[in-house]
């Protein structure tokens, strides 16, 4: 009897655990439905370069150049949107040009006019479509029209700090353009509503007929658009000219938009829509 008594004992204590077993591990509980996996992420859009991506870019395919370093597989930068600001007229107005020495030279000028009254704002592309800095043009483009990039070397879409030479410093030229980029025009693309590869001009003038005001920062020159392969399908050409210079870079564009701008205000003077 004592025997049965510590069975019957055991049989209860081990059922007692079985059960508490069962709630802590939730044996009478329904089964869970199946979670549903929460979407993926939409991959957020390549962000648009700015001067100073451009530029870091360019230092690459110049380092590379130099280097006698070719990339294989595709471009990367092929079909990126970017924005490149290139500031002038940062020290002043220039003086106005007695002949066309500033046709066709790929730079923006600031000039102001005999009485004071108004500011001529102007840009004169390049015509590259014989080749330039970086070598000679490739098929497939009708039209190629260049800018120069200043001061490449500084990242900043600003004028630069000082506007004097240093001290002591020798008055040495400047040296030869390095960057720039080229506004291209496959054969056979439409000339409809194409400004990009014609001179641009801008008039700044005072409401009150008085002497118009220059802004103590310069203008601003905005080009818009997305990067082209336009180089054996590399947005960035490069040549190595010497040794011990810079290698001439040239960035290919299909510009979508070119703006002047007030360097103080960052007003929006004049646009053109090339595309």
């Amino acid at each position: 009897m004592v025997f049965e008594a510590m069975v019957n004992s055991t049989r209860r204590t081990a059922a007692g655990l079985v059960f508490m077993g069962c709630v802590a591990a939730g044996c009478d509980r329904p089964p869970r439905p199946a979670e549903t996996p929460a979407p993926a992420a939409p991959v957020p859009a390549s962000p648009t370069l700015d001067r100073a991506a451009l530029l870091s870019a360019i230092d690459a395919a110049a380092s590379d150049a130099a280097a006698g370093v070719a990339r294989a597989g595709p471009d990367p930068l092929v079909g990126r949107t970017f924005t490149l600001t290139v500031a002038f007229g940062c020290f002043g107005p220039e003086p106005a040009p007695t002949d066309k020495a500033s046709a066709g030279d790929g730079l923006p000028h600031a000039t102001v006019s005999a009485d004071g009254q108004s500011i001529r704002l102007s840009l004169s592309p390049a015509d590259w479509t014989a080749g330039d800095a970086s070598g000679p043009a490739p098929d497939g483009f009708e039209g190629l029209a260049g800018i120069w990039i200043n001061q490449p070397w500084m990242r900043s879409d600003a004028c630069p700090a000082s506007p004097v030479r240093a001290p002591g410093a020798p008055a040495t030229p400047p040296p030869a353009r390095s960057a720039g980029l080229v506004m291209v025009r496959p054969t056979g693309a439409s000339r409809l509503g194409r400004s990009g590869d014609r001179d641009l001009t801008h008039m700044v003038r005072d409401d009150d007929e008085q002497p118009v005001g220059f802004p103590a920062r310069g203008y601003r020159l905005v080009l818009e658009g997305r990067l082209a392969g336009w180089a054996v399908g590399r947005v960035i050409r490069c040549r190595v000219v010497a040794p011990d210079r810079p290698p001439a870079c040239i960035v290919g564009a299909a510009v979508d938009r070119i703006a002047f701008e007030d360097g103080d205000t960052g007003a929006v003077l004049s646009e053109w829509r090339p595309g």
